[in-house]
């Protein structure tokens, strides 16, 4: 009976010790000022899409959403000078052109998406379209400039 009791004290000290190594490396890592406001950035991402799934959604959360896309635009100005990730870009002769530019439309897109769902008589449907938009300017920017996944921004 003592064994069984020895054997999972050990296992618990063992799977604590693992945890504990883990979390260590993870403060180890130092994120950059893209990441944390690339965490950001995701978080806006999360409210217009629970805002934009559906009419009753979208009613609810209109003022959410334009919140939202008021503050991708400042965040689109705000990542602008952080162009640490040029150095990774793939395929692109001018890259620090092409940051600028993805950065640029970026903010140009989300303001027009805070512009149409200010308007109260605008449509989920064309909010989830101009979001989609935007999408496609993160999907353009993301496979030129994304860091692997074992490297920080």
């Amino acid at each position: 009976m003592n064994r069984k009791w020895f054997g999972l004290a050990v296992g618990l000290a063992l799977g604590l010790g693992m945890g504990m190594t883990a979390l260590t490396f993870a403060a180890d890592e130092k994120e950059t000022e893209l990441g944390k406001l690339m965490e950001k950035v995701q978080k806006n991402k999360t409210t217009i899409t629970k805002g934009v799934r559906n009419v009753a959604a979208y009613k609810k959360s209109q003022a959410d959403i334009e919140k939202a896309a008021k503050d991708w635009v400042k965040q689109a100005k705000e990542a602008k000078p952080h162009n640490e990730v040029v150095k990774s870009a793939k395929g692109e002769a001018d890259p620090q052109k092409k940051w600028d530019e993805l950065m640029d439309l970026w903010g140009k897109e989300s303001q027009k998406l805070a512009d149409l769902v200010a308007k109260s008589e605008s449509t989920q449907k064309d909010a989830k379209d101009q979001f989609n938009t935007i999408n496609k300017t993160c999907t353009e920017c993301h496979q030129v400039f994304r860091v692997d996944a074992d490297e920080k921004f």
